[in-house]
């Protein structure tokens, strides 16, 4: 049974583009099936292979049912996932009694064959996505390049998802560049450079959620390789199940820096900080934990952001993702940049660390600012909410220092 709790994000988005109730959208989506087809000629290629499994992957997410023909090692691949994420499970190989004469075809490197078709394929950084009767020729595959491919599943998870919930779609192709940002019809784009090597990273990766989830996808396609530290205060919920790229059914309630970091090794070797960001960074700015040359956010609020952008790193890119629409903001010390301080500004009903910590915790707010590794005393226990009391008393009686306390009551 999927809960609304899954679903929630694609319900939402679904009802707000077709006017649909939540019970509406959910009937069209789970009832839906997909095939995905891995044309002739390019059932050896990689990034056609990883365009399948992340098409395959995203379409899970909301699609009922997804069939898959493609080799072996490819559909395989694609119910191992889905096993780790649905219960029943939605994905099956070709040849599976799910599959439907009326299913929604995607194919892979190749012009559709079916009326109501979609084709979609990478060269390059590009990804392409174009529907039956397109007749310009499309270049498929022809460099190799796996954010190319991930750029073509991403686009083509979008174009399935508006087409299943009832949406008219123009009958055009169109490609867009994960290098420049570019978009335009078929074959318009210019050529992107080569991908370069990448040398190791030493980063810090602030905030483990969705886009967070996103980069480290990308960043194992890349075979990205080197050290990060890995700061968030939260768990892996089940309403996290279908947005992260990274869930698994198994990590619900365990560290989300637990799932980043399984995914990144043993490539990129992650040190876990399971702890709120205003505990960790005055480890950074009076504690001498090093600050690495590049630090990546993947955050929701203002606060936070401006906290990041105070330590001054080298490079500092904040990703975000919201609805349908998404943002990377580069800033380079010294060489200009959009600086955080000044493109957000945080609204009024932004909880704020204080605010947050206060209510969960019951201590008050001189406390954990400012005294944060000194012991929780009786004196927190007795000027506590009464709901708050008894916790903290123990908190007390067993010598637990306050920043324990806060990362445990996140």
């Amino acid at each position: 049974m999927t809960s609304d709790a899954a679903l929630s994000r694609p319900l939402l988005l679904a009802t707000q583009l077709t006017g649909d109730s939540p019970a509406q959208a959910r009937a069209r989506l789970l009832d839906a099936t997909v095939h995905v087809r891995v044309t002739a000629g390019f059932e050896d290629n990689q990034d056609a292979a990883t365009l399948a499994r992340s098409l395959v992957d995203q379409l899970s997410r909301f699609c009922g049912t997804v069939v898959v023909s493609a080799p072996c090692v490819i559909a395989q691949a694609c119910v191992e996932r889905d096993h780790e994420l649905h219960d029943p499970p939605r994905v099956h190989s070709c040849g599976s009694s799910l599959a439907r004469a009326d299913a929604f075809d995607i194919f892979i490197g190749g012009h559709p064959d079916t009326a109501d078709g979609i084709g979609t394929c990478s060269d390059g950084w590009t990804g392409k996505v174009f529907p039956a009767g397109t007749h310009e020729s499309v270049t498929a595959f022809t460099v190799a390049n796996p954010i190319g491919a991930l750029t073509a599943a991403a686009l083509t998870a979008g174009e399935a998802f508006l087409r299943l919930i009832g949406l008219s779609r123009p009958p055009r192709g169109f490609e867009l560049s994960a290098w420049s940002g570019a978009c335009g019809p078929l074959g318009s784009l210019p050529d992107d450079p080569p991908l370069p090597a990448i040398q190791p990273i030493d980063a810090l990766l602030i905030g483990c959620g969705n886009v967070m989830n996103g980069w480290a996808a990308a960043a194992r396609a890349l075979r990205i390789t080197g050290h990060a530290r890995a700061v968030d205060r939260q768990s892996l919920g089940e309403e996290n199940l279908d947005p992260y790229s990274l869930a698994r059914r198994d990590m619900i309630g365990q560290p989300k820096t637990l799932l980043l970091a399984g995914h990144l090794k043993p490539l990129v070797a992650v040190t876990r900080h399971d702890e709120e960001l205003s505990l960790f960074l005055p480890r950074v700015t009076h504690w001498h934990v090093p600050l690495p040359p590049l630090v990546i956010n993947g955050l929701d609020e203002v606060e936070p952001r401006h906290m990041v952008q105070r330590l001054w790193p080298e490079v500092l890119v904040d990703m975000a993702a919201g609805g349908t629409t998404s943002q990377v903001i580069l800033h380079q010390r010294g060489q200009g940049g959009q600086c955080l301080l000044r493109a957000y500004e945080a609204p009024d009903s932004e909880t704020g660390y204080i605010r947050r910590t206060e209510a969960a915790t019951g201590l008050r707010s001189e406390r954990f600012l400012s005294e944060f590794t000194t012991p929780v005393t009786a004196e927190d226990a007795a000027q506590a909410p009464p709901e708050h009391k008894a916790r903290l008393q123990a908190a007390a009686d067993s010598g637990q220092l306050i920043c324990g306390y806060i990362n445990q009551a996140r």
